[in-house]
């Protein structure tokens, strides 16, 4: 039981955020094979029914997708090249109160395939969303990609 809203129901502030939004969703795709993979809908899925609505309310002032966090620092330690890691949740959302959400839209499939992403993860919200007081929200899907 959700709420069906179109772009033209938004206020003009929020329905040319959502339409920024979706331009910079289609131009990454562009001349990109879609994969089969379902995550991606998922994520639109995510943003539709739980995102959407709160930015339609005026309770969510900012949505920023695809934020990289810096984790650790490229080095080299005893001859080895160590890399940097990053972390790249799907959503950043600002609540109008101020209040921060990270949000991450995975897969099951996904989430096994990817065997670091808990440990980024931990970092993430050790280095970043607990000393700020961000809410970290992990959404899983039951889908395969």
């Amino acid at each position: 039981m959700g709420v069906r809203l179109e772009l033209d129901d938004l206020p003009p502030r929020y329905r040319a955020q959502a339409e920024m939004q979706m331009a910079r969703h289609s131009r990454a795709g562009q001349g990109q094979k879609q994969p089969a993979a379902k995550t991606p809908q998922s994520e639109r899925d995510y943003y539709l029914a739980h995102i959407l609505p709160k930015v339609a309310a005026g309770l969510v002032a900012e949505v920023r997708e695809q934020v990289r966090f810096d984790l650790l620092p490229e080095k080299e330690y005893c001859g080895l090249k160590l890399p940097a890691a990053h972390y790249t949740p799907d959503f950043v959302l600002t609540y109008a109160d101020g209040t921060v959400e990270v949000v991450e839209v995975k897969s099951k499939f996904t989430r096994r395939a990817q065997r670091d992403y808990i440990y980024r993860r931990r970092l993430f919200i050790d280095l970043y969303a607990a000393p700020r007081g961000w809410k970290f929200t992990e959404y899983i899907t039951d889908g395969e990609g």
